[in-house]
């Protein structure tokens, strides 16, 4: 099956760096493109799906505060 950004991906924003899961994000901002970059520090894709909900949640409790 060919993926699209309309397809469910339970992997989006994560990728595998030689063995290791990272997080990465581009926030949006008019001005200027910065893409952002997280170390998950796990090789357990089930981790690091857990971890990058806990950051994304965290920044959506930041912006409603």
């Amino acid at each position: 099956m060919k993926r699209n950004r309309w397809t469910p991906n339970p992997n989006r924003l994560l990728w595998l760096n030689n063995g290791c899961w990272w997080m990465r994000w581009t926030p949006y901002d008019p001005i200027k493109t910065d893409r952002l970059a997280f170390n998950l520090n796990t090789r357990d894709v089930d981790e690091a799906r857990r971890k990058r909900d806990e950051i994304v949640a965290s920044w959506s409790r930041k912006e409603a505060a």
